[in-house]
């Protein structure tokens, strides 16, 4: 048998040096790396919904002043939007609740609404209020009196994720 007699600091430094490379050894054996694609898809925007806010509107129209409109609108998104217009439909009419006489004269006119902040959350129904957006002239018939006023409007809106 062979023994071999080292001194203190050289045991302690050749058990430094086999820790050293011990370690390396392992560190090595378990770093790895890679290249390749990475993917991510984007959803589909579903488009908003308008439903009837007759309920909540209040009688603040009237010959020759402006009132406010009422939209009930739900976003079926998964992501919240931010309604930024509410505009007139072109081709629809504005009618009322009434009747053929305070439809022929209604004197009601919508004001275009842009620029505007209107937030909804995710999968959210919310009825807004849009002040001075409606007028009556003095054109409309007597019959108009206590009117509901159906207004076709389109929804303009982005997405509002932060």
């Amino acid at each position: 048998m062979i023994t071999i007699k080292l001194t203190r600091k050289w045991f302690f430094l050749l058990a430094a040096i086999a820790a050293f490379i011990v370690t390396g050894i392992v560190f090595a054996a378990w770093s790895t790396s890679g290249s390749g694609t990475g993917y991510a898809k984007a959803g589909t925007a579903s488009a908003l919904t308008l439903g009837d806010a007759s309920a909540s509107t209040s009688a603040d129209l009237y010959p020759g002043a402006t009132g406010a409109v009422k939209v009930k609108v739900t976003n079926p998104n998964s992501f919240p939007v931010r309604i930024t217009s509410v505009a007139k439909q072109a081709a629809g009419s504005i009618s009322s609740d009434k009747g053929a006489a305070c439809n022929a004269s209604t004197g009601v006119t919508f004001t275009d609404q842009t620029g505007l902040t209107l937030d909804l959350a995710a999968g959210a129904t919310s009825t807004f209020s849009l002040a001075n957006a409606v007028a009556m002239s003095n054109a409309s018939d007597n019959t108009c009196q206590g009117a509901v006023f159906t207004i076709p409007v389109d929804v303009t809106a982005i997405s509002n994720a932060s």
